[in-house]
């Protein structure tokens, strides 16, 4: 299995996208959130560039870990306005609606950033009405990750649907003589990135909220409710709960890694953490994200995060040049989990012997590339608070048996309770 890309190699395979000329020494700051394997990767990524392509033209780029994704927009919106921003903020989706509201954002249209050698789901992942909001780089899908050893020891293979999952919980699940539960089929409580899927892929594409999920214009209008979607997830959902083998928990990674769950919904750049929590206890499986029912053909959309533009220069472009370029998106892809940005990789024969080799990372390209594009994540004020109501009201319906109807309304007029909220508050805003 491959894991880390020594920063030895990156240096070496990346030496040969430096270009020629000169310009006066100049230092770009890049904010981010990447820990662990994100971390020494994109360092190595960092130096790399700045020990070839930086070198030849002069420019210097200087990573600053920031804290979680939500700390990175915090503290760009404190230094606003002041010369503390840095030139490029890594962010995830949470930071769209913001983002497209401020005035010292450059896009990526603005910087004149070449988009065209761009995968189109990532490209609309972040486009809004003011053109693509930031460039794609750590473009992620959600995954369902199965314990392979149970799923083979009980004759089964991955769910289809959410229906299907419920018919082998007893399969992949267990109980011990008195009737505790030892091993759970599944573990986790979806939030709003798993709803983007069971919600996003109903009927070939739904959206959360109008204006095609907040991306263009402010969002105004909760759609979850009139469209019959969250109840459709709903009652799906509480079937397989009421199977008695699912585990409500936002620990899904270590009650899986224990072996205490045979499946869980995680991000596909969780691969290398995935592969070492379980330190080869049991054989991993990916496969594709359960559908809510079978006319939920929509697939998944993109997820992670992109780099959003506070400068605007040619040392700027560079950077972002070489970061899309397909050597380095390769190794990102290869290293990471994440999906690569730039088109042309896709067809790259490198990545695809990767693929080949290592069917973990295979799962989420097939699955990206199987998806409808239009199914993108959704913006919208108070993401983290919606993101917790929308798990509080799947536990209210599933362990205190709340009225599904209820909770549907209930979770509705609260995301449009956050949406008049902000309208107001900008509402000079188209």
């Amino acid at each position: 299995m491959k894991r880390i890309i020594l920063p030895v190699l990156l240096v070496l395979a990346l030496a040969s996208l430096a270009a020629g000329g000169n310009r006066e020494e100049n230092t770009i700051t890049v904010w981010h959130q990447f820990t662990g394997v994100h971390s020494q990767v994109f360092d190595s990524i960092l130096d790399s560039f700045n020990e070839t392509t930086g070198k030849e033209l002069g420019v210097t780029v200087e990573g600053v870990y920031q804290g979680a994704a939500n700390d990175v927009l915090t503290k760009v919106k404190a230094a606003a306005g002041s010369s503390g921003l840095p030139d490029i903020a890594a962010m995830d989706a949470t930071s769209c609606l913001d983002m497209k509201m401020s005035d010292y954002l450059v896009t990526a249209d603005d910087a004149g950033i070449d988009t065209s050698v761009l995968l189109p789901a990532a490209v609309r992942a972040f486009t809004s009405e003011r053109g693509l909001l930031a460039v794609p780089f750590c473009c992620s899908s959600l995954i369902l990750y199965y314990n392979k050893t149970v799923f083979d020891e009980a004759g089964v293979t991955p769910p289809r649907t959410i229906d299907e999952f419920t018919a082998i919980a007893d399969k992949v699940g267990e109980k011990d003589g008195d009737g505790n539960v030892v091993r759970y089929a599944f573990a986790g409580t979806p939030t709003t990135y798993e709803l983007g899927a069971f919600i996003g892929a109903q009927k070939g594409l739904s959206y959360m909220v109008d204006g095609k999920n907040g991306h263009f214009g402010l969002p105004r209008k909760v759609l979850i409710e009139s469209d019959g979607t969250f109840r459709n997830f709903l009652e799906h959902w509480k079937a397989f709960y009421d199977t008695g083998y699912v585990l409500n928990t936002s620990d899904q990674m270590n009650e899986f890694a224990s072996g205490r769950a045979a499946a869980m919904l995680n991000s596909s750049d969780s691969i290398p953490s995935v592969e070492r929590l379980t330190g080869g206890r049991f054989e991993i499986g990916t496969a594709f994200v359960p559908m809510t029912d079978e006319e939920a053909t929509g697939g998944v959309n993109i997820g992670g995060s992109a780099l959003f533009l506070f400068t605007s220069s040619d040392a700027v472009n560079a950077f972002i040049e070489y970061l899309l370029s397909d050597e380095c998106q390769r190794m990102w892809a290869e290293s990471t989990g994440y999906l690569p940005a730039s088109a042309s990789v896709y067809e790259d024969p490198g990545f695809l012997s990767f693929l080949e080799e290592n069917p973990l990372y295979r799962t989420a390209v097939d699955q990206t590339l199987a998806s409808n594009p239009e199914v993108t994540g959704i913006w919208m004020p108070s993401g983290y608070q919606i993101y917790h109501t929308y798990q509080s009201e799947i536990r209210e319906v599933t362990e205190n048996g709340k009225d599904i109807d209820q909770a549907v309304s209930d979770m509705a007029a609260f995301i449009q309770l956050q949406l008049d909220d902000y309208n107001r508050q900008n509402s000079t805003a188209q």
